[in-house]
């Protein structure tokens, strides 16, 4: 429009012997003069559609230089050297020096006033970002866990906070104690919820074992840790590193490792565990057998001291397998098993006395014989 006006300013300077008619456009025909009328109208549509494209490049080039602004104001690589945090505004992606500063920018540039900006109440007090506590100073509120209050943090004073590497090894040289009783990791500065996790992250990631396990462990003669020299490598499980000693090195562990002395299998194990062979078996039967077969173990007969129970007991005690049940019932159904396993008990241990009666009185007849044999002969 202004351009427009423009124009007809300007033609009302000129003179009116300039606007005299030019006799060549008096003797032309009807159609070149529509022709250039025709001419005249494309000359301003032409004008109207490029005042429509500059100002679609305008918008676009705003829209541009928007973009750009907060590419170059985005967080990423942000930090500083020595910097663990800073504030930003979450919209525009602007960095600011402190939060007062981020608040008055929300509320002049972008309208915008929240209530959760009402729960600060000393906003000039810098809150600590490693605090052990989880306690905010600005806004006097302690919090449960780590995760909540660099929640907190990133919410309501708008930090952008630097990650936590987990398990980071801070200082090399020096080792964890395994039997710290605070469960405190002094090279990765971290304190642990329980006992099982710090033993698991001391034996594993620092190679290093209790020292009271280690000297019992050895005085059995079994497997203390799960590493392997040869490949620089630790396994998971013992069980693992077993299987890697035979699968990789071709190497059976129980040639390898140190026999116990003076160490014998606990026969009365209640958990059925051979601490020799370090095997839990599954059931009374099977540890048998496995006394049996791998130590040569026998069992003996039953002592003749062991009371049989009394069915009449008031309290539902059984005094032969020192338990007492809370009813009647009950007690009447281990009673029955309890006295069969006696009656079943009873004959094993008189068949394998009589077959080991049996095979001593036929030994002593063969070497009898024998003897009779070389002194008859001549």
């Amino acid at each position: 429009m202004k351009l427009r006006g423009r124009k007809k300013r300007v033609l009302d300077h000129i003179k009116q012997e300039d606007r005299k008619p030019d006799p060549a456009l008096i003797n032309t025909t009807p159609s070149t003069v529509n022709e250039s009328s025709a001419w005249s109208l494309n000359i301003k549509q032409e004008d109207t559609k490029n005042d429509n494209s500059l100002l679609q490049q305008d918008r676009k080039s705003a829209r541009f230089i928007c973009c750009e602004y907060t590419l170059n104001t985005s967080p990423i690589n942000a930090f500083e050297e020595g910097e663990d945090y800073y504030y930003h505004c979450e919209i525009c992606k602007r960095r600011m020096p402190n939060l007062e500063s981020v608040l008055q920018h929300r509320n002049s540039i972008h309208n915008v006033n929240l209530k959760r900006n009402s729960m600060i109440k000393d906003i000039n007090t810098e809150p600590n970002i490693h605090d052990p506590n989880f306690h905010c100073k600005t806004c006097k509120v302690k919090y449960a866990g780590r995760n909540e209050y660099r929640g907190h943090l990133r919410v309501v004073h708008f930090m952008i906070l630097k990650a936590i590497a987990k398990h980071k090894i801070l200082q090399k040289p020096i080792l964890p104690d395994p039997d710290n009783p605070s469960l405190y990791c002094r090279s990765c500065d971290h304190t642990y919820s329980n006992k099982s996790s710090y033993k698991l992250h001391c034996q594993y990631t620092h190679g290093m074992a209790s020292v009271k396990l280690a000297n019992q462990r050895s005085a059995l003669g079994v497997i203390t840790d799960s590493y392997c020299k040869q490949c620089d490598m630790r396994l998971s499980s013992k069980e693992c590193y077993k299987d890697h000693l035979f699968l990789i090195h071709k190497l059976d562990w129980r040639l390898i490792q140190p026999k116990p002395k003076n160490i014998m299998p606990d026969v009365d194990d209640p958990n059925f565990y051979c601490r020799v062979c370090e095997r839990k078996l599954p059931n009374k039967r099977n540890f048998k057998i496995h006394l049996m077969r791998g130590h040569a173990i026998y069992q003996s007969a039953p002592k003749t001291t062991i009371l049989e129970p009394d069915t009449d007991d008031p309290n539902n005690n059984c005094r032969a397998c020192q338990k007492k049940y809370s009813t009647k019932d009950s007690y009447r159904r281990h009673l029955c098993l309890c006295l069969q396993e006696i009656l079943d008990e009873a004959k094993r241990v008189s068949i394998s006395l009589q077959e080991s009666t049996l095979h001593g009185i036929r030994s002593l007849q063969y070497i009898q014989s024998k003897c009779n044999d070389r002194h008859q002969s001549p």
